[in-house]
């Protein structure tokens, strides 16, 4: 049995809200200077810009007093859209081969990749005043919120192909949204000609929201008997953890124009959730407005199709007993999941949860940089994170980043980074250096380098206070 679809899809109305509608991300501290050089500074990163890149970079800053008096981060990408793809695919006829506006469906499900389309989030915040270093050591605080939200690639094949005989189309779920506030002490140790540095933070959850990955998941099928599939996502909602990470850095001083520099960022990094919580105590009921449900429930969806064949519908099968599905709220304990429907508030206060525990995301960095007289530096890094997840991205990543230092106190960056989820980024971007403030500015392009292939841009914005 196999049923394609007879509708044009990809209207105009509702592709820019898909493409446009939500943040992306691609690194937990970013600041203009590293947008700019397109993540090239884990050998120049200094004062307090160095945590979150190479602590031990405190040990060899220019200046001995730095502070971040304001700005913020903002980015916004897809995997799958640009401006281009999107002129080219939207409103487009995939069925009449005569139709004006035909497209093969063939050449855009093989656009499509592997893990279906995905937007990433993040919103990047420095407490203003409350981010500072001072020779060898700092004290960092950063609000930020991540998030991903997909659409796997087995719903695109089966609007666009119908059901195909034996194929499995598995429909798995990457929805996560999470808020956490960072506060970190560093400490970088000169060793001769070169330092070693650490960060300890404490992570403050401040909400979570997404589809649990160990116990969610479904399927649709057909076979020569039927059509078949069920499935079970459940999805969690917190306020307030806490948890602690660990950053580690390597680094060397100047020699002949040379630097070099390696780090782990958050060696050591998760929150527990449902914990005893600051967040909790002083903002849980402001947030716990803005969730979908009531303190401690989940919502669990489940579905299933008990082999859907025309002889079941000839011999009066009912509907309601082939397509089955069922969703409901439900209270997490240590017993196990209870439907929370003929709980009051005051009971649900009552139950203490099961925690549950998120892993924040490892990124390893190995760079190099190079002073070059009269011209300015240019700087190479390798990086990768080890999954998937929240700004990091699993596969070995390239930049290269070159800063202008002509003017010193107008310095003009340019970076290209290559691999990773997204593929190419570039980055451009300038700093206003006039006595003891430094304003910089800097914008990036995600997933191609032109603006009618982009699919994504972050920008970023930084006023310090250097002495």
């Amino acid at each position: 049995m196999r049923q394609g679809p007879r509708v044009r899809l990809l209207g105009r109305s509702l592709l820019p809200l898909v493409c446009l509608g939500w943040l992306g991300a691609q690194s937990p501290n970013p600041d203009a200077r590293s947008i700019g050089l397109a993540g090239a500074v884990t050998s120049l990163a200094q004062g307090v810009h160095a945590v979150g890149y190479n602590p031990a970079n405190l040990a060899f800053s220019t200046k001995d007093f730095s502070m971040n008096l304001g700005g913020f981060t903002y980015t916004l990408e897809n995997n799958m859209l640009s401006i281009r793809s999107y002129n080219e695919f939207s409103g487009a006829d995939f069925i009449d081969t005569l139709s004006a506006d035909y497209q093969d469906k063939a050449e855009f499900l093989a656009g499509l990749p592997d893990n279906g389309m995905n937007i990433r989030t993040m919103f990047h915040l420095p407490v203003p005043a409350l981010n500072w270093a001072r020779g060898i050591t700092a004290f960092t605080s950063e609000i930020a919120l991540f998030g991903n939200l997909g659409l796997p690639k087995a719903l695109f094949n089966l609007m666009m192909e119908g059901n195909i005989i034996g194929d499995s189309l598995l429909l798995d779920l990457n929805e996560e949204f999470q808020g956490a506030a960072e506060w970190g002490f560093s400490v970088a140790i000169p060793t001769g000609g070169a330092a070693f540095g650490f960060t300890l933070k404490y992570l403050q959850g401040l909400f979570h929201l997404g589809v649990d990955q160990d116990s969610s998941g479904g399927y649709f099928m057909t076979d020569t008997s039927g059509f078949k599939g069920e499935g079970r996502y459940l999805i969690r909602q917190a306020i307030g953890g806490g948890g602690f990470g660990l950053d580690l850095g390597f680094a060397t001083e100047e020699i002949n124009g040379y630097r070099f520099g390696i780090s782990l960022i958050n060696a050591l990094g998760s929150i527990r959730w449902h914990g005893t919580s600051l967040t909790k105590d002083l903002l849980g009921g402001t947030i716990q407005g803005l969730m979908p449900w009531r303190e401690n429930e989940y919502f669990l969806y489940t579905y299933r199709v008990n082999e859907v064949t025309a002889r079941k519908y000839m011999q009066g099968g009912a509907v309601d007993t082939l397509f089955q599905n069922d969703s409901y709220t439900v209270v997490e304990t240590e017993a196990g999941l209870v439907p929370s429907d003929t709980l009051t508030n005051a009971d649900l206060e009552a139950i203490t949860p099961k925690p549950f525990v998120t892993d924040y995301p490892t990124l390893f960095r190995v760079g190099a940089s190079k002073r070059i007289e009269n011209f300015g530096l240019v700087a190479v890094d390798l990086l990768t994170g080890f999954r998937d997840q929240l700004w990091a991205s699993q596969g070995w990543q390239l930049a290269v980043g070159i800063e202008i230092l002509a003017s010193p106190s107008f310095p003009l960056r340019m970076g290209l980074r290559y691999g990773g989820m997204e593929d190419t980024q570039l980055g451009i971007g300038f700093g206003i250096h006039k006595g003891p403030i430094q304003f910089d500015m800097a914008l990036a392009l995600h997933n191609g380098i032109w603006l009618h292939t982009t699919k994504g841009f972050s920008l970023a914005l930084g006023l310090t206070l250097v002495r």
